[in-house]
């Protein structure tokens, strides 16, 4: 049935629903129940026949408003931040476990393949960069180097406020680069991972940086590189609803695809948001000893992996 048969059918349940809300003269207060449960098939047929979204928001409305003047309560209370972060937010990445895997391909299968290479082969580290900025990240990762030219709180904001802005702009870029059909972000992630092993391999060979890069980088390096992939995610999300919209226009597609991927983008900003701030305050501090570092690192990663592995489970059939 077209959408426009559909609302001359309904139209007179829907109007009877506001005469009773508006409490006129002509609603009978006997019959809302009854008008009540038309109205929710009503929703549910829209919802199934993937019919606008400006039409089941405002059948989403009518209900809510119905529920509260048949029941008294609402019928559906504004998400919490607890319940939107510990729930909403795993769901929706478990939801789209096929774009993650793909993320999750694109960045570390590509990250562990090059570390190898230049593991087992060092020459082919200096085909894919070049000698004056891997000699630069050498110098950087020399014990004793890690704090030099910082000298307090006030060097530790300024470095913080510069790995936001570096962080935010590499998972911006490969946001947006998912709104081309997926491939550029699939691209930044593959960079991304091709650069990582690249550096961690390259100075885990020299004894003199093994410890001092890895110390540095096993703690944020647990939210950046999540945020960097949800980032991913969400953008290929976004550029197969415009590829491939289904029964619905582009612009409908691209609306329900962005409702769907919000939280998983918010959350990608505040794992970046937090891996800023160790990264500022914690991997660059030479007052923790290294294996202070390893052992934060660990329980950083083991709780990111189990936080979007496990929490909000008995909520994903619902999603």
């Amino acid at each position: 049935m077209k959408q426009r048969q559909f609302e001359a059918q309904h139209a007179p349940l829907w109007e009877a629903i506001a005469d009773q809300l508006a409490k006129k003269p002509t609603a009978k207060p006997a019959q809302f129940p009854a008008l009540y449960r038309s109205l929710c098939q009503s929703l549910a047929l829209a919802r199934q026949r993937g019919y606008s979204p400006s039409l089941t928001d405002y059948l989403h409305g009518l209900v809510l408003s119905a529920h509260r003047t048949l029941y008294g309560t609402p019928a559906e209370r504004p998400l919490t931040l607890r319940r939107w972060l510990f729930v909403e937010l795993p769901c929706r990445v478990r939801a789209e476990w096929r774009l993650l895997c793909l993320a999750l391909l694109a960045f570390w299968g590509v990250s562990i393949g090059v570390g190898l290479l230049v593991w087992f082969a060092p020459q082919w580290a200096y085909s894919m960069m070049d000698l004056h900025e891997l000699e630069k990240y050498r110098q950087m990762y020399q014990p004793g180097k890690m704090h030099l030219g910082r000298t307090g709180s006030e060097d530790d904001v300024m470095m913080f406020g510069f790995y936001i802005k570096n962080n935010v702009s590499i998972c911006f870029r490969t946001f947006a680069g998912g709104l081309l059909g997926g491939v550029p972000a699939l691209i930044s992630l593959v960079l991304n991972g091709e650069h990582f092993g690249l550096i961690a391999s390259y100075l885990s060979k020299d004894p003199g940086t093994r410890q001092t890069f890895w110390s540095f980088v096993v703690t944020h390096s647990s939210f950046e590189i999540t945020g960097l992939i949800l980032s991913g995610v969400s953008g290929m999300r976004l550029g197969l609803a415009l590829l491939h919209p289904g029964r619905y226009s582009r612009r409908h597609a691209l609306q329900r695809a962005s409702l769907h991927t919000f939280p998983i983008l918010i959350g990608a900003a505040m794992l970046t948001l937090l891996a800023a701030f160790f990264e500022a305050f914690w991997s660059a501090s030479a007052a923790v000893p290294p294996e202070v570092k390893y052992a934060v690192g660990g329980v950083c990663w083991c709780s990111v992996i189990a936080f979007f592995a496990g929490a909000g489970r008995g909520h994903d059939a619902t999603r």
